[in-house]
């Protein structure tokens, strides 16, 4: 292994931190949610400063970031477990943003080199019982079962994918050839809706630049979807909204940000608020009209004027990200599982909540 070594310390400057995170972005790219567009915001919502973990090389040049915050999360009341968490807190409101393609800012196939040093470092510091590292892929899980530790998923999802290259590669160019790709029932659905959309005017899809008005409009759609279910959606959380109300002010002015609208005969129906980094266009969050005629079909008809947009804008990838959600898997392809794990050291007290784990899947088997 190339020899790297872990430099362990709280961020005591942002301006220092900034400097480095962009740098080494710029040179291994990585996801929307390791940019540290993301990254900055994220710090502005924290009480205490993170720890920031640095693989650097005999150079002394950062190869891998990752930033950790401490806590005690206490379970059944009665077990008190040490955490280090990536890119996360453990405080349910804030970590409502809900972070995916979670792990070390660093070139992917370094990654297994970064965690492997990154472990070992924080095993002489001390001081956890585990690592929660939220939003990862089934590649980094991978990697983390091989470190010695106990691993365990604490949650997983599936998600899904459009390849715009792929498309394109195949000559489809604009929504009607997408919408040949998908299968028999969705066609259907999809091309219907268009129909019975296109009698009260054209469909437009816009891009607004009026945050605050979008998301006025998607956060009341967004929350009478979820009022249906018995449930509050996102967007009553005061901490989510002044995230991405924070985000939005810095991205959207840079093109790293879209919010979307798609209308007919300008009567609006569907809003998408997507990210969109290095060619990959990543959806966030939705509100759609609810119609009282059943084959009018919102969410369908937007996402598949969004894929338009984005084969026309020479995209790679439109990700509709985490979720087992049908119309995700019936719009696009199977893509990896979004996991929760848990790097555990292997002490008693885990020791026994494993086995008491394991004994209640057994149970219920």
């Amino acid at each position: 292994m190339t020899s790297y070594s872990a430099q362990i310390s709280p961020v005591t400057d942002l301006y220092v931190l900034a400097s480095r995170w962009q740098t080494l972005e710029e040179r291994v790219g990585g996801s929307f949610f390791l940019s540290w567009t993301w990254i900055e915001t994220w710090l502005t919502m924290l009480e205490e400063p993170p720890l920031l973990v640095a693989i650097v090389d005999q150079d002394g040049r950062d190869i891998g970031l990752g930033l950790f915050t401490e806590t005690v999360e206490r379970r059944k009341k009665i077990l008190r477990v040490r955490q280090l968490r990536l890119h996360d807190t453990g405080i349910r409101a804030l970590d409502a943003v809900t972070i995916e393609y979670n792990t070390f800012l660093c070139a992917s196939q370094d990654e297994a080199d970064i965690w492997q040093v990154a472990i070992q470092g924080l095993r002489e510091r001390g001081g956890w019982d585990e690592i929660i590292v939220s939003g990862a892929t089934e590649a980094s899980a991978a990697i983390l079962s091989d470190m010695g530790l106990g691993l365990h998923r604490r949650a997983e999802t599936s998600s899904a994918f459009v390849d715009l290259a792929g498309l394109r590669a195949q000559k489809v160019t604009d929504r009607a050839g997408y919408i040949d790709t998908l299968g028999k029932n969705t066609r259907s659905q999809i091309r219907r809706s268009i129909r019975l959309y296109e009698e009260r005017g054209p469909l437009t899809l816009t891009a607004c630049d009026d945050a605050e008005a979008f998301l006025a409009e998607l956060g009341a759609y967004h929350e009478a979807k979820w009022r249906e279910a018995g449930i509050e959606g996102a967007t009553v959380n005061d901490d989510y909204m002044a995230f991405h109300r924070r985000l939005i002010a810095t991205a959207l002015p840079r093109g790293e940000i879209e919010l979307l609208r798609a209308a007919a005969g300008g009567e609006a129906f569907g809003w998408l608020y997507n990210f969109v980094c290095r060619g990959q266009v990543s959806f966030y969050l939705s509100g759609f009209r609810t119609e009282d005629d059943n084959r009018l079909k919102p969410g369908l008809v937007t996402h598949a004027l969004a894929v338009e947009r984005h084969l026309k804008a020479r995209r790679k990838i439109y990700d509709f990200m985490g979720g087992t959600n049908r119309y995700k898997t019936s719009l696009g392809q199977a893509g990896p599982d979004i996991v929760s794990l848990a790097v555990q050291r292997r002490v008693p007290k885990l020791a026994l909540e494993g086995l008491a784990r394991e004994l209640k899947g057994r149970l219920r088997a």
